[in-house]
């Protein structure tokens, strides 16, 4: 019979506190006799999330709630369920717990099936001789207090401390490094320290017949008019004896011819390998939304014996061809500009995280124009189900690796860390690496490749391992990318951004706090105005919030509603700069612009340009109209005006996409205040595909007043491309005191290299 797969997924589990003392006992099976109470829980899910449904917690997102669940670190937990079974004879049963965080014991009917460290790594047990027609399964996970954190040398542990107390990051736990845990959960600038326990992702048994699939890995070559698959299959034998080997590819997302093949071989009890190889022609591509269609296969791969299935299973596989030209992507031969964000943790309890959280942010960034996300390293290879979305939306992944950080210090260098660091790696190479989203590897964020030499090696040794195909970037920014904070961290205006040399920019933002109604969800009242502590708690830099807002506060009483609107303000006009920017440079070679940051795992005073509840920031929608494929872009010195200036513009065509726009024109306008015309212009230009194209320059003299508007116009074949605006008679000049350029410039001291 084929594989079957048992969800042990719900909401039937079971939460109880072990009773261990001020060290963690070893585990055992008879310690759940012990447990005082038992509570229901859900899987996945996270210890924080069940205590909050049973009342044993405040709200964690409201005001300081974090603070009143710290105590939940200083305990163990078990997670039970109870499950039936019905197997007939010969088949075989494997236990898979995809994400336990972090320190786990595996029990089943009191047996002891492992211990295990690790957040992103699959456990996976072969329980045929366990399994009963009742079964309980039990977890026990340690206290975070437990968290390793011997890995660090005597000296890196120093500086550790050192840099957790100057850049507030690691907030109480500046041993962070030494566990390969998303690191967010130990504190950040948007997200509160909360060490994360529990089963985070999905739980299930196989059951399949006299053999076991472990791996497919499909390596492909892919040309324009033919495709061929090469597809390692690594299964378990139960007994020897001659096998079949079957596989056949035909369209998912589309109806056409299938194709097929077939291996005999002799099998050996336990591991087994089988090569096959397809040719595919007249292949469907996979493209980028913006390129073209996102074309899905469905790959069903089999293992038989005398004409019986003893196992199989199907993957969803997108024929493409990923390369990096310098900083440009190249997808299938054609360049891909990169226009997106960072992506951050859903939710800072991330087994809340679920499948329709994933499809309401994707289906926000592929509204704002967005094909390209970037996984931060600070976060978490994300559920199944966020790459299958992404495979169907067309929208790449830059997924980093769960590193993130090290400025004055560096990642352990021991060999048992290292062992750690392959093991966690392999696994989410392995779990990934067939979704045709994934674009590239990253060693991680904000750290030296240099200074942390062995970590780097380790993560380009596992990818050149397990998938050599996709490039690998050894950490960001390193080489040519950019994280430019002048504008924001060291309080440099806006026109700051066009200074950036980089030929991609990978971070680039400012805060903004969401509309005071959404304040009001997790601020008390008396909270809300003037900001404080509780903006800072949740993670607002009041003195940049402040000066940021300046230009466009105006003149009267300050009030919430008015500081709100001047922030938010002033977040979409910095974004619009820095995006245009970076497109205008792709006629230098510049990849792309990545905003920091899409979303928020928690309600945030954040960078984010949608909250945590959803609701977009007027930043949203400048980044939705910067990113559109076809945009018209005018640049003009940013400075402030005055009526009898001129102003020079030159005027730029950003075409993304795979088809030329001969016959295109410009249309430009200068309004007076009041919305009257002032000066109007046309330009006609022929724009080339995937290019940057220059459209002229003017020079007008700016009409009495103080609030002038320009405003541009794409046309092609009579329709509208692109619109575009922008408020000349908005200016930020503010310079950073001596104060702040004495901070940056210790900051730059320490920064990787």
């Amino acid at each position: 019979m084929p594989r079957s797969v048992l969800p042990l997924d719900g909401d039937e589990w079971r939460l109880g506190r072990a009773p261990s003392g001020p060290e963690p006992r070893q585990a055992t099976w008879q310690e759940m006799e012990r447990v005082a109470e038992w509570l229901p829980a859900a899987v996945p899910g996270n210890v924080r999330a069940d205590l909050l449904r049973a009342n044993r917690l405040p709200d964690l997102f409201w005001d300081k709630g974090p603070e009143s669940a710290r105590w939940v670190d200083d305990h163990s937990w078990w997670l039970v369920h109870d499950w039936p079974a019905s197997l007939s004879a010969g088949q075989r049963v494997r236990l898979v717990l995809r994400g336990v965080d972090y320190l786990s014991d595996v029990f089943l009917n009191g047996r002891h099936l492992g211990s295990h460290e690790g957040m992103f790594s699959p456990q996976v047990y072969d329980v045929t001789e366990h399994v009963a027609a009742e079964n309980r399964l039990a977890v026990r996970i340690a206290g975070s207090r437990w968290l390793p954190r011997d890995r660090s040398s005597a000296g890196e542990k120093l500086l550790n401390i050192l840099e957790a107390r100057l850049s507030g990051l690691a907030g109480r736990f500046p041993h962070r490094r030494d566990t390969l845990k998303c690191q967010m959960s130990f504190g950040w600038d948007f997200a509160p320290p909360l060490p994360t326990m529990g089963i985070w992702d999905a739980v299930y048994a196989i059951v399949s017949d006299g053999a076991f699939i472990r791996d497919v890995s499909v390596s492909q070559d892919v040309h324009p008019g033919e495709a061929h698959l090469e597809i390692d299959v690594t299964f378990d034998a139960a007994v020897a004896g001659p096998l079949v080997v079957a596989c056949r590819l035909e369209g998912e997302s589309f109806q056409g011819p299938g194709v097929s093949a077939s291996r005999e071989l002799e099998a050996v009890p336990g591991a087994n390998r089988a090569r096959l190889r397809l040719a595919v022609p007249e292949p469907r591509l996979w493209w980028p939304w913006d390129h073209g269609e996102p074309n899905l296969y469905r790959l069903a791969v089999e293992v038989q014996a005398g004409g019986r299935l003893l196992d199989g299973i199907v993957e969803t596989v997108g024929l493409r061809r990923i390369e990096m030209d310098g900083w440009t992507l190249r997808v299938n031969g054609r360049p891909v500009y990169a226009r997106g964000a960072n992506w951050v943790p859903v939710n800072i309890l991330p087994g809340r995280a679920g499948e329709d959280d994933y499809r309401a942010l994707l289906t926000l960034a592929r509204e704002a124009n967005m094909n390209v996300l970037r996984l931060w390293g600070g976060g978490l290879r994300e559920k199944r189900a966020f790459y299958d979305l992404c495979d169907r939306l067309g929208i790449l992944i830059w997924q980093e690796f769960p590193f993130a950080c090290a400025f004055l210090t560096r990642f352990p260098r021991s060999e048992g860390y290292l062992h750690l660091v392959r093991s966690e790696a392999r696994a989410i190479v392995r779990d990934l690496r067939q979704h045709a989203c994934l674009a590239l590897w990253c060693g991680g964020n904000e750290f030296s490749p240099r200074r942390n030499e062995p970590l780097v090696s380790a993560l380009r040794e596992v990818v050149a391992a397990e998938d050599p195909a996709r490039p690998f970037l050894p950490a960001s920014p390193a080489g040519g990318d950019s994280h430019f904070w002048g504008v924001w961290h060291n309080f440099l205006p806006p026109s700051a951004y066009r200074e950036d040399p980089a030929r991609f920019g990978s971070e680039f933002g400012l805060q903004a706090p969401p509309d005071p109604g959404v304040l009001a969800r997790f601020l008390p009242e008396a909270s809300l105005w003037p900001p404080a502590k509780g903006w800072t708690y949740h993670g607002a830099g009041l003195a940049k919030l402040w000066r940021y807002a300046r230009p466009f506060l105006g003149q009267g009483e300050v009030t919430l509603d008015r500081f709100v609107q001047a922030s938010q303000r002033a977040q979409a006009h910095g974004l619009q700069i820095a995006i245009e920017h970076h497109r205008r440079a792709r006629a230098q070679g510049d990849g792309g612009a990545l905003v920091w940051q899409l979303n928020e795992p928690w309600p945030a005073i954040s960078w984010a340009i949608v909250d945590f509840y959803r609701n977009p920031k007027p930043a949203y929608e400048a980044v939705r109209r910067a990113f559109n494929p076809v945009l018209v872009s005018l640049d003009y010195p940013l400075r402030p005006y005055r009526g009898g200036d001129t102003v020079e513009i030159d005027a730029w065509v950003l075409n993304d996409t795979p088809r030329a726009l001969p016959g295109t024109r410009v249309e430009i306008v200068l309004e007076e205040p009041g919305g009257r015309p002032a000066e109007m212009a046309r330009l006609d230009l022929e724009v080339a595909a995937n290019a940057a194209a220059h459209a002229g320059r003017l020079a007008w003299r700016l009409p009495a007043g103080e609030r002038w508007r320009l405003a541009a116009r794409l046309i092609h074949g009579g329709e509208v491309l692109s619109a575009n605006e922008y408020e000349l008679g908005i200016h930020d000049g503010i310079q950073p005191t001596a104060w702040q350029r004495l901070r940056t410039r210790l900051a730059e001291l320490v920064a990787p290299a």
